[in-house]
């Protein structure tokens, strides 16, 4: 996100804060496409992510007076989606596998991910696990910094490395295992 764009998010979050609803309007705007994106990968059901989707916006505009910096707004609201998403698969009582604070060694670099077929990128992301996707997803599409990350997942960067590592080793399998 160019600086400008920052400031302008600063000014929308705090005119939200102040109940502007054409403000909120503008916010909601700028983020259906890549929050919707984000819960469409992690749920399959594409009804239930769009209940979802609804309820994650119904908490912000419930919640975003409680914000305290509104620099942090993407963070907050990616927390938010997430552990909406995660309510709904225990209450559902799917497991969801966390690979705890396996630490992946420091040395990691960013490889970038250049798939040229989009569709073949969609239906891999599909197959990861849900902590797999969400790092990716955060990471790649979001373009968030690891800390912003570790922010959302409430874990320690270590963990964030070694997630982001183990989601793209397995991406790349699921790359190669498509036809």
């Amino acid at each position: 996100m160019k600086p400008d764009d920052k400031l302008i998010e600063h000014v929308l979050v705090t005119r939200c804060q102040l109940r502007d609803q054409k403000a909120l309007a503008e916010l909601i705007e700028r983020y259906e496409r890549p929050v919707r994106y984000f819960v469409r990968r992690l749920v399959e059901a594409a009804d239930l992510a769009e209940e979802l989707f609804q309820d994650i916006w119904l908490t912000v505009i419930r919640k975003i007076h409680t914000l305290e910096d509104p620099a942090r707004f993407s963070v907050w609201l990616y927390r938010i989606a997430r552990n909406r998403v995660y309510l709904e698969f225990r209450r559902r009582r799917q497991v969801v596998e966390l690979d705890g604070e396996m630490e992946a060694p420091d040395n990691i670099e960013e490889e970038a991910l250049s798939f040229e077929d989009a569709a073949k990128l969609h239906r891999c992301l599909g197959e990861l696990k849900p902590i797999h996707k969400e790092v990716l997803m955060l990471r790649f599409i979001e373009q968030m910094s690891y800390d912003q990350i570790a922010a959302v997942l409430e874990c320690r960067l270590g963990t964030v490395r070694s997630r982001i590592h183990h989601a793209k080793r397995a991406l790349k399998q699921k790359w190669e295992e498509q036809p």
